[in-house]
C-alpha cells in the first residue's frame, strides 16, 4: 500500500447506522484527516442522496462521498462484514479491516443462505475467503483474537490498528468518585443473557440492572454508580461496553468466549473470567459479593485493563500513521474562535500562509446550523462553510469544537486581540492550556 500526495482514502460504512463498528470507521477517518490525509466516509447503500450520517457521528465533521474514484493512487478501507465490496473495484488499493471475526463468519453464512434459491440462475456471491488471488489486499486487525484467526488462515503480514474508546468515557475516567459507587451489577441484555438470567435467579437480592435504551451520556452516568459489570457474550472483538464500564470504575467479570479468552484483548486477572462451558453460577455470585465487600481492593486488581484503554488513543494515532506509512508531520488544525466576521477573514489569511498551522474551523454557534447561502457562506453536506479567496473553512458549534479539540483535530484556537475576559472564557470552556491558544494582534 502506498500513499501519494493526491491520494484519497475512502472508509466504507453503513449509512444511518450507529453501533461499535461504524463508530470505529468514523474514528479512523477522523484520524486520517488529522494526519492531513484526504479521507472520506463512503456510506452504503448509496441508493439515496439523503443525509447518510448518523446523528451521533455528525460531531466528527467528516466529508462523505457516494462516488469512489477507482484509481491506483487511492485506498479503499472495507470492514470485514462487507467483504463483497472488495470485488466491486478494480484498480484502487484495498484494505480489509478486521473488526470482528464472528461477524465476518456470520456475514458469509448470510450471503450463502440468501443464494440458496438462486444457485442455478446466478453465480455464487463473491466474498473474501483467504484465496491466493487476494494476496494484494492489505489487512488491518484490531484485536489479538483476530490476529490469531487470520494467522491460522495464512495471513501473516497484517498490521495492527487498534481503536480507542469514545471520548466521553476517556474524559471522565480520571474523575470517577469510587465513594459514590453502589452495590449494582450492570449487564448488557443482548449479550450472554442466558447465563445472566441464571445468576439473577440464583441471587434475586442483588441489584441487577440492564444497559438498555440509554443515551451515551446516560450509560456513562449509570456505570459511574455500578460496582460490577458482567458480560458472558461472544466477544467477537475488543467489545466496547466492558471497556467503557472499566473506565467508569466498574470491576469487570467476563466469560471466556472469543476475544475474552486471551489475556491481551481483555487483560483482567484470571479470577474475573469464568468458563461458561463448565460454569458454576454460585462461584460468580460469590465473586460479585466479594467485590461489593472489598471494592477498592478488587478494583485495583484491574488497573492494567484501565491503563491500556487510557493509552489506546495515542497508540491508535501512532498505529494509523504506521499502517498507512504516513511519515510527514501533519499541519496542526486551528479553530478560529472569533466567529464569522472580518476578523475571521484576517486570521484565515494569516494562518493560510503558515507552514505549521492550517485554518480548519471557525466557531460560530449561530451560523453553524442555520441554513444559509450567500456570497460569503455556502452550504454543503448539511454543513456551512465560509468562503475565502483561496479556500473555504467549515463553521462549527462550540460544543463540536470542544469534541474536536479532545479528538486533536483542533490543536490550537486562534483569537485576534482578545480581551482578558474573552481569553479566560475560552480557556475555561475548552480546557485549553496557554500553549494551545494563538493570539494575533493585527
Amino acid at each position: 500500500m502506498k500513499l501519494y500526495p493526491d491520494s484519497k482514502v475512502y472508509v466504507l460504512c453503513p449509512r444511518n447506522y450507529a453501533s461499535g463498528g461504524p463508530e470505529l470507521c468514523h474514528q479512523l477517518c477522523s484520524q486520517l484527516i488529522r494526519l492531513n490525509i484526504n479521507a472520506f466516509m463512503f456510506y452504503i447503500p448509496n441508493t439515496s442522496k439523503n443525509n447518510p450520517v448518523p446523528e451521533v457521528y455528525i460531531k466528527y465533521h467528516l466529508p462523505y462521498t457516494f462516488d469512489l474514484e477507482d484509481s491506483e493512487k487511492n485506498i479503499f478501507v472495507i470492514p470485514e462484514y462487507f467483504s463483497e465490496y472488495l470485488y466491486t473495484v478494480k484498480k484502487i488499493q484495498r484494505v480489509f479491516w478486521w473488526l470482528s471475526v464472528d461477524n465476518y463468519i456470520k456475514k458469509i453464512s448470510i450471503l450463502l443462505n440468501s443464494h440458496l434459491s438462486k444457485v442455478m440462475t446466478e453465480p455464487t456471491p463473491k466474498f473474501f475467503y483467504f484465496s491466493k488471488e487476494d494476496s494484494n489486499i492489505t489487512h488491518f486487525f484490531q484485536s489479538e483474537y483476530t490476529r490469531q484467526f487470520i494467522i491460522i488462515n495464512g495471513i501473516t503480514n497484517a498490521k495492527s490498528v487498534e481503536t480507542c474508546m469514545n471520548q466521553n468515557f476517556l474524559n471522565y475516567a480520571n474523575n470517577v468518585d469510587l465513594n459514590k459507587k453502589e452495590n449494582i451489577v450492570a449487564y448488557n441484555p443482548s449479550k450472554g443473557i442466558e447465563i445472566t438470567q441464571q445468576l439473577i435467579k440464583l441471587a434475586p437480592d442483588i441489584d441487577w440492572r440492564p444497559i438498555k435504551g440509554m443515551t451515551v451520556e446516560q450509560v456513562k452516568e449509570f456505570l459511574t454508580k455500578a460496582k460490577v459489570y458482567i458480560d458472558f457474550g461472544n466477544f467477537p472483538g475488543r467489545e466496547r461496553l466492558p471497556r467503557e464500564a472499566s473506565l467508569m470504575g466498574c470491576v469487570v467479570i467476563t466469560g471466556k468466549r472469543g476475544a475474552a479468552a486471551n489475556d491481551i484483548d481483555i487483560n483482567i486477572p484470571a479470577e474475573f473470567k469464568f468458563d461458561d462451558s463448565k460454569l458454576n453460577p454460585q462461584q460468580v455470585i460469590e465473586k460479585i459479593r466479594m467485590i461489593f465487600e472489598n471494592f477498592v481492593c478488587e478494583f485495583n486488581k484491574q488497573k492494567a485493563f484501565r491503563d491500556k484503554e487510557l493509552a489506546a488513543k495515542k497508540n491508535f494515532t501512532n498505529e494509523v500513521a504506521e499502517a498507512f506509512e504516513i511519515k510527514n508531520l501533519p499541519l496542526l488544525g486551528v479553530a478560529i474562535a472569533q466567529g464569522v466576521g472580518y476578523e475571521s477573514f484576517l486570521l484565515a489569511q494569516e494562518l493560510s500562509q503558515s507552514t505549521i498551522f492550517k485554518p480548519s474551523f471557525i466557531i460560530d454557534d449561530a451560523l453553524a446550523t442555520e441554513e444559509i447561502s450567500d456570497g460569503f457562506i455556502f452550504r454543503e453536506q448539511n454543513r456551512n462553510y465560509l468562503r475565502t479567496e483561496n479556500f473555504s473553512i467549515e463553521i462549527i458549534s462550540s460544543n463540536d469544537a470542544k469534541f474536536l479539540y479532545l479528538e486533536e483535530r483542533i490543536r490550537k484556537f486562534a483569537l485576534l486581540a482578545p480581551t482578558k475576559e474573552k481569553l479566560a472564557e475560552l480557556k475555561n470552556f475548552y480546557g485549553a492550556v496557554d500553549a494551545d491558544v494563538l493570539i494575533f494582534n493585527c
